[in-house]
């Protein structure tokens, strides 16, 4: 049976600085792109939960979304939580505060 998918608050504030930014900088095209992008990711980790790279621990992975972002997610018994997005442009301390506190949400 296939888990439910669960964002955090910080999931969500971080997808929408994502389609914002992608809304100033590129068109409509492009941001219904990344959308289709985020949701084609979402549905394979919901078929496959351990299918991309661990991120330190066995129940949190990372998975890219083509070619500059990252989305973190943890496995927990009855759902997949999205923790956030990660633009790979940023310094990597982002990531590491990101990963860090992915075990309170």
């Amino acid at each position: 049976m296939a888990k439910a998918v669960r964002w955090t608050p910080q999931a969500i504030d971080s997808y929408i600085e994502v389609l914002a930014w992608l809304r100033k900088q590129w068109t409509a095209k492009e941001e219904q792109h990344f959308v289709e992008d985020v949701e084609r990711t979402v549905r394979y980790i919901v078929k496959f939960p351990r299918g991309f790279r661990s991120a330190g621990h066995a129940r949190l992975r990372e998975a890219p979304i083509k070619p500059y972002n990252l989305l973190l997610y943890r496995i927990d018994p009855a759902a997949i939580v999205i923790i956030g997005l990660f633009d790979m442009r940023r310094h990597p301390k982002a990531l590491r505060h990101l990963k860090r506190g992915w075990r309170e949400k």
